[in-house]
């Protein structure tokens, strides 16, 4: 079908209705942002996986050296880019590409960010590990992601079964203890496991990378 393949094409398909979405909860959101300035420094260079529109790097911008927001929609980069030039952003840089790019390279980055687009991922481990490897000693990964697979089996089953005939990205049934276990397994040590809605069931995730053994 039209998206089990070419998942771009359905951002790029709903890239307006999701860049006019409005944030579910403003408050949450702010007090999300002001502790993951906490964890932030001048001199750090961020990468956003799956950066969408590039609301993360705008609002984060002001706390670091550069963002790099990354994402597979030609269109969502577009209203980023058209965003920026609003906000005036010089530290900002957006390109059309996957985590797996080799122009990245070993231990160039200080945080890694990816915020709802882990769980669109197949292999989660592989994720982890590159992620490890993009960080620099004692960095940070930073992300919240759809855990379907703790909302009971039916709910995985329809999800599964639209993704697998193509009419959303294909999707991964993850849980908590899947991604746990995944950051331990892959040289991260879980810092902090945060929920900061109380009308939602994501948590926000920080762990360090760590050398591993």
């Amino acid at each position: 079908m039209f998206f089990r393949k070419s998942p771009e094409k359905f951002w790029d398909l709903i890239s307006s209705f999701y860049a006019a979405s409005p944030i579910n909860d403003e408050t949450a959101y702010q007090t999300k942002i002001q502790k993951i300035e906490t964890y932030l420094a001048v001199e750090n260079i961020v990468l956003d996986i799956g950066c969408g529109t590039g609301t993360q790097c705008f609002d984060l911008a002001g706390h670091i050296k550069q963002a790099i927001g990354i994402d597979i929609s030609r269109k969502l980069l577009a209203i980023a880019e058209q965003r920026k030039v609003e906000r005036k952003l010089g530290n900002v840089e957006f390109i059309k590409t996957s985590l797996f790019d080799e122009r990245f390279k070993a231990e160039s980055f200080d945080v890694v960010m990816a915020f709802y687009v882990l769980h669109f991922f197949e292999d989660i481990d592989a994720v982890f590990k590159r992620i490890h490897g993009l960080l620099k000693p004692d960095g940070l990964f930073i992300f919240e992601t759809a855990c379907i697979g703790e909302h009971g089996k039916m709910t995985g089953r329809i999800l599964g079964g639209l993704g697998w005939l193509g009419f959303i990205p294909k999707i991964n049934n993850l849980t908590y203890r899947q991604l746990e276990l995944s950051l331990e397994k892959n040289g991260f040590n879980l810092i902090e496991k945060t929920k900061f809605s109380d009308s939602s069931e994501e948590y926000t995730l920080i762990a360090k990378k760590i050398l591993k053994k």
